[in-house]
């Protein structure tokens, strides 16, 4: 199979026609692909999707590994990503881009329904202790062993061996002994074989402004790590999101001219982009847009606990934009939260357009840092600085790289 820059490519004209998405949701925009994304969490795994996967949840067999005990979940609280990572930074009082307001303009609407909405799709595997498997290494993906657990979910809630083909297909595990996170994209088992295409990332090391390599793939579009920008289960809960989140737009509302690979159309600290933008003077991939003050905790739109924590962190740290789709924000699965405790819900917490009503123009794209967070400050902000830190959408000359 291909790294996820070529299918998406090879998809674009059918994406920018109906507004599917490529790259993030490739069933449609109508609220209700992608596993659990037209309803709350409360029900993933026994409505995903509608029709897609309703027993998915239920033949993975047996137990899971169990959801991750420590610290949020999602990335370890010892990592050192906390510190160096764009995903942490707070930009609370970073300086805008010059032309932030050209750049929303462009963006007319979230996907096909206007409603600015959660997915929640992606289950995060503990990786400490399981069996490795070899995963056949494909054009700028690693090659390293993955430790999967015996039981587990892909995104969808599917079981190892359900994942339909043509869906995304993420499968995220964190081995948090090793500080290892390792994302498969198009992630498919067949009897004991695994195949799909490997991004790993070493939490304990500071990765550069080009990521794995500049133009080089990932399992996001943007180059980045998925799994730190999702909304995890925990942390809502305990209510505080302190990192930024990862977000999709369709993919022509995305900066780029289709099929053009010489369009530069990524931003640090995206590293990576594709051929299917299809807006001249739209949002590139890793543009991070934070939410105005203007939409306050009081507003009486917002009912539930977990709603006020993304807002809060919208305005604080904001989100990045990594792939082309239509359900705009992404959360944990609550899945495997509930084979261990079936009390686990989203419902109540946090529901699918619990923000629905937030409009693009509510954001604003904040400058490009210079450095990463622990770096020398300074920012790329007026229209002509922040133009000329765009890089073209491919490249990848030496193959995945890793920090030594």
């Amino acid at each position: 199979m291909a790294p996820p820059h070529i299918r998406i490519a090879a998809f674009s004209v059918l994406a920018i026609a109906t507004g599917l998405a490529c790259s993030s949701d490739p069933i449609g925009g109508d609220g209700s692909s992608g596993g659990t994304s037209g309803t709350s969490g409360g029900t993933s795994g026994g409505t995903s999707g509608g029709t897609s996967g309703g027993t998915s949840g239920g033949t993975s067999g047996g137990t899971s590994g169990g959801p991750i005990a420590e610290d949020d979940g999602l990335i370890p609280t010892t990592s050192i990503w906390r510190t160096t990572s764009e995903w942490y930074r707070n930009i609370d009082g970073a300086p805008l881009a010059e032309h932030s307001s050209e750049m929303i303009g462009t963006l007319q609407q979230w996907g096909t329904t206007g409603i600015f909405q959660i997915g929640f799709d992606f289950t995060i595997l503990d990786g400490a202790g399981a069996p490795k498997v070899t995963i056949p290494p494909q054009d700028e993906g690693d090659s390293d062993p993955v430790p999967i657990p015996a039981q587990g979910y892909i995104e969808g809630d599917w079981a190892y061996n359900s994942c339909p083909s043509g869906d995304d297909c993420h499968l995220l595990v964190v081995d948090r002994p090793a500080s290892r996170l390792y994302e498969v994209y198009e992630a498919h088992k067949s009897g004991a074989s695994w195949s799909g295409f490997l991004a790993l990332w070493k939490l304990d090391k500071t990765y550069p402004r080009s990521n794995r390599g500049l133009g080089c793939t990932s399992a996001d579009a943007a180059g980045m790590a998925i799994t730190p920008g999702l909304i995890g289960y925990k942390e809502t809960k305990k209510g505080a999101i302190n990192h930024a989140l990862r977000f999709i737009i369709r993919n022509d509302f995305i900066r780029g001219a289709v099929g053009n690979k010489n369009v530069a159309n990524a931003v640090y600290p995206g590293s990576h982009g594709t051929t299917a933008g299809a807006s001249a003077k739209g949002i590139p991939y890793g543009a991070r847009l934070r939410l105005k003050k203007t939409i306050s905790e009081t507003d009486s739109r917002i009912k539930t606990p977990g709603a006020k924590t993304l807002l809060r962190a919208l305005q604080t740290y904001g989100m990045i934009l990594s792939d082309g789709g239509n359900i705009p924000l992404v959360g944990e699965s609550v899945k495997l939260h509930q084979d261990a405790n079936p009390a686990e819900t989203w419902d109540g917490l946090l529901g699918a357009r619990d923000l629905g009503f937030i409009r693009p123009v509510d954001f604003e794209v904040i400058a490009i840092p210079k450095d990463n967070p622990s770096g020398t400050p300074g920012w790329y902000s007026t229209r002509a600085d922040y133009e000329a830190q765009l890089t073209k959408p491919f490249g990848c000359p030496n193959g995945a790289e890793q920090p030594p």
